[in-house]
């Protein structure tokens, strides 16, 4: 009777794993199925939506049925959330005319509310989306709640409002900068500094304030700034960021004295270079490839036979190649005096300039 008992507990046991598998395998297959479905429908309304906007745009839209197609979809919150997706997509990547078309195309079909509960939502990603979406579509109205956003814990939200500011407002958006204390990443970096076209005469906001700033990341953002603008009149200020503790925002001190340089920019570079870490000698020496300036050329050579550094010594050559030095250099490694590692640099050197 014993094993009997145990005989049926072991069958039964077998029969609800079996039945348990089988619904996961109905589940995993329901899943699947769904899936595809939701791709399928993704693809085909991605379709519907691109035709809507090019008839708009074109000013072909003339089909009552198909508006009326086109409105049935609209009933399905999916469906309204990609055509929200892709009008932002689409705004991008047109400008003039066809832009107001795509402008219009959000207003008529009422995805500003979309839009907003978006921004009022509480997960991260639905709040920058709402934002983006805002921006966009130019829907001034949404400033305010915009700017709350700066001050957001969230990176993905504080990024999106930083660049929605800045697209509304230009350069006057980047007034946070002044209070700004997280890091401001490359590419937040390269967003803002793509949103700006001009610098007003007018404007409040001050460059040297920004580059005094506690946030290195912040100071390296306002010398892409001066850079991208061509701000002469920082010069000092920048060359001053040589002595900062950030080899980062030395190095960019560097390319932006470049691109601002003067008559003294060379010798001055000559001057502070044995002060400098290695990055930015490289980058001094980057610079003097530039500019092909042959009053460092004595320079140059100095630190193609005395420097420590491999990495500078190819550098220096390389730069003496560009000032014509050539045969300068196939002296050198012609020379039996001379140490094999300097013979190899050289060569390197003078094969860059053959490719």
């Amino acid at each position: 009777m014993h094993h009997h008992i145990q005989l049926h507990e072991l069958i039964l046991a077998i029969v609800i794993v079996l039945i348990l598998v089988l619904l996961l395998i109905i589940t995993v297959l329901a899943y699947s199925f769904y899936s595809y479905r939701i791709l399928h429908n993704r693809q085909s309304w991605r379709q519907i939506i691109e035709y809507k906007i090019m008839e708009t745009i074109v000013g072909s839209d003339d089909s009552d049925d198909r508006d009326r197609e086109f409105a049935e979809h609209l009933k399905e919150p999916s469906f309204r959330a990609l055509f929200l997706d892709v009008l932002v997509d689409s705004d991008r990547k047109f400008s003039g005319g066809a832009k107001q078309s795509i402008n219009r195309l959000f207003h008529d079909f009422k995805l500003e509310d979309e839009a907003w509960r978006k921004l009022r939502h509480r997960r991260a990603y639905l709040v920058a989306g709402g934002v983006q979406e805002l921006a966009a579509m130019n829907v001034e109205q949404a400033i305010p709640e915009i700017t709350d956003k700066l001050n957001d814990p969230r990176t993905a939200v504080y990024q999106e409002a930083q660049y929605a500011i800045v697209s509304f407002k230009g350069y006057e958006g980047l007034g946070f900068l002044e209070y700004f204390d997280r890091p401001l990443s490359d590419w937040q970096q390269l967003r803002l500094l793509y949103s700006i076209h001009d610098i007003p005469e007018s404007s409040d906001l001050h460059v040297d304030t920004w580059i005094k700033s506690t946030n290195d990341t912040v100071v390296v953002f306002t010398l892409r700034l001066i850079r991208k603008f061509r701000l002469m009149t920082f010069y000092t200020e920048v060359f001053h960021l040589l002595n900062h503790s950030s080899t980062k925002v030395r190095v960019q001190a560097i390319r932006t004295l470049q691109a601002i340089e003067n008559s003294t920019t060379i010798q001055q570079f000559m001057s502070i270079f044995g002060q400098q870490p290695i990055e930015v000698q490289n980058e001094i020496l980057k610079a003097m490839k530039v500019a092909k300036s042959r009053e460092c050329e004595r320079f140059l050579k100095d630190q193609l036979w005395n420097h420590t550094a491999v990495s500078i010594k190819i550098s220096a050559a390389e730069v003496l190649v560009v000032l014509g030095e050539e045969q300068y250099l196939r002296d050198i490694s012609q020379n039996e005096d001379t140490y094999d590692e300097l013979i190899q640099i050289i060569k390197h050197a003078l094969q860059e300039k053959k490719c």
